[in-house]
């Protein structure tokens, strides 16, 4: 049993479920669409420390190639010549973009890393 099971809906006396949807959070009836509302900011958002990703990856690697062109905002042939330079600065930001663009290129089998510590995933 949750701790929602035992709270019932001022309005009806139906049962609340809780939810989380982007940035709100509450209680919610399904009987009758009462609901108590409050804003929820995920702890990553609040993170304003400033990450670096570098990676390394197959310049002959067509994924490889598009995915640092995406994230690094160039051209596929820029992106061509820093996979070949070896190990590079690929994205500076905080954490929510640093976590979406670390995701895309571990998706495509790029290696990165990430300074400092990254502890959001």
């Amino acid at each position: 049993m949750s701790e929602s099971d035992c709270i019932t809906c001022e309005r009806c006396g139906g049962g609340l479920k809780l939810f989380k949807k982007a940035s709100a959070q509450g209680l919610k009836c399904y009987d009758c669409g009462w609901s108590v509302v409050t804003t929820h900011i995920a702890d990553i958002k609040l993170d304003e420390v400033e990450y670096s990703v570098s990676c390394v990856g197959d310049y002959k690697n067509e994924a490889h190639v598009r995915i640092v062109s995406d994230v690094a905002g160039c051209n596929f042939l820029v992106a061509r010549k820093k996979l070949q330079s070896g190990r590079f600065l690929v994205f500076v930001g905080q954490a929510e973009g640093v976590l979406r663009v670390r995701n895309a290129l571990v998706n495509v089998g790029i290696e990165c890393s990430i300074s400092p510590v990254f502890n959001w995933g």
